[in-house]
């Protein structure tokens, strides 16, 4: 299959999973470097037809990196979106997007088409799989691919820890709670979520929660199931919404959700969400795909809508 742009040393960095200087020993036969690792460097460098170019300082000529998000109906990924673009032209790359649509061939369908037309890098929401063929699969790309939303194998992840969120939400909102049950709204979980999905670790992250505070808890998963509780935490912040409506958007209610969309700042009722911020999000990714120093693990807090 043709690919239209060369592989970088920061590529072959990341597939041989070393550093950009060990890589710049073996094409310059520098010393200091394990033979072994020296020849997987070259075989990496020569399987792909790397040639250094000066005028260029050694970039892709593609300078484009692939973004594959589920849509773009979701607030969160229409922001993360914007955040990538602005963050990628900062150094000079364009974003190209392919929507899965939550579906796993239509993920994969993505992939092949950005390893097809060569981008440097992908920027990965995936729908989720512990299936070991797929995982295969991704390595066999052979380019910079960072996950985010889902972590996924043990390929590399930029966002915030969902279980640690939804622990600090939770906690705040069981302390707050009076009586009865604090009730975790969340329709996703009756899908079959792979092992680290980030729903699943938000769940892991209430339960421990509940635990830690000996809270009666139950989770449900149909909206008629919101009754007789003391508190209701959400998955999203959409599901919030859908709470609310059903309940007729009680004042004294202790309710949280996940996300902070900006709807909730047009809703009458006290709402506790987790906020993050998409642009560091985006920033930490594209370091990621570019070969700079980059942090996995981004920041959150617990803002309410009417603060």
């Amino acid at each position: 299959m043709k690919r239209f742009s060369k592989i970088t040393t920061t590529q072959i960095a990341r597939i041989c999973g070393v550093s950009q200087g060990t890589v710049d020993r073996a094409l310059h036969n520098r010393d200091g470097i394990n033979p072994k690792t020296k020849a997987r460097i070259l075989d990496i460098a020569k399987e792909y037809d790397y040639r250094p170019n000066i005028q260029l300082n050694d970039q892709a000529n593609s300078m484009l990196i692939g973004v594959v998000l589920f849509d773009l109906y979701n607030e969160y990924f229409s922001k993360l979106a914007m955040s990538l673009v602005n963050e990628a032209r900062k150094f000079g790359y364009s974003i190209i997007f392919q929507f899965s649509g939550k579906e796993e061939k239509n993920e994969k369908k993505a992939l092949e088409y950005f390893d097809y037309i060569g981008v440097d890098g992908i920027v990965l929401f995936s729908v989720g799989s512990d299936n070991e063929e797929y995982k295969k699969y991704l390595y066999s790309l052979k380019k910079p691919i960072v996950l985010i939303g889902n972590r996924l194998f043990d390929l590399p992840f930029v966002g915030i820890d969902d279980e640690a969120a939804m622990y600090d939400l939770s906690r705040k909102i069981a302390e707050n709670a009076l009586s009865g049950d604090i009730v975790y709204f969340a329709p996703v979980l009756k899908k079959q979520l792979h092992s680290s999905n980030a729903q699943r670790m938000r769940l892991d992250g209430f339960v421990r929660a509940m635990t830690a505070l000996r809270k009666s808890y139950r989770i449900a998963t149909e909206i008629e199931e919101l009754s007789n509780c003391g508190g209701i935490i959400c998955a999203t912040d959409h599901y919030v919404l859908r709470a609310l409506n059903h309940l007729g958007y009680p004042k004294n209610a202790q309710i949280a959700g996940f996300d902070n969309v900006s709807v909730l700042k047009n809703v009458n009722v006290r709402i506790l969400s987790v906020d993050y911020s998409t642009d560091k999000i985006a920033r930490e990714t594209i370091n990621y795909i570019l070969g700079r120093q980059y942090t996995s693990t981004v920041e959150h807090s617990l803002v309410y809508n009417t603060d």
